[in-house]
């Protein structure tokens, strides 16, 4: 008998064990997702202001050269072709140079404090 409550008490602390582990990995996904999430909405702010600085500077310098070449078009083509050469440039060498680097910084953003937990 009193084996019989001793294996009981093992499985029922086995039990209890496994779905504190549960619970927990739940804790641990629920908290990447939210670390994700803010990051992306934080990002998403810098990248719309940079997007906006982006786009006045090159409005300002299309002005710029329009009034330097007294041309209204020529300022406007001029940055439009350096655009894309700069896109044509970035997707030349987008799966050699960026995409790598992207995934890795993302990796590293999402598993950062693993290394610290280890």
């Amino acid at each position: 008998m009193n084996d019989q409550n001793a294996i009981e008490d093992f499985i029922d602390k086995i039990k209890d064990y496994l779905n504190t582990r549960m619970k927990l990995g739940k804790l641990t996904l629920i908290e990447k997702g939210v670390l994700i999430f803010a990051n992306l909405i934080t990002s998403g702010f810098v990248v719309i202001f940079l997007v906006l600085a982006f786009l006045f500077a090159s409005l300002g310098l299309s002005l710029y050269l329009s009034a330097l070449l007294n041309n209204t078009f020529a300022g406007f083509f001029i940055v439009a072709f350096v655009y894309f050469l700069v896109a044509l440039i970035a997707y030349l060498i987008k799966d050699k140079y960026i995409e790598k680097k992207v995934v890795n910084a993302m990796i590293k953003k999402v598993f950062k404090d693993e290394e610290g937990n280890s």
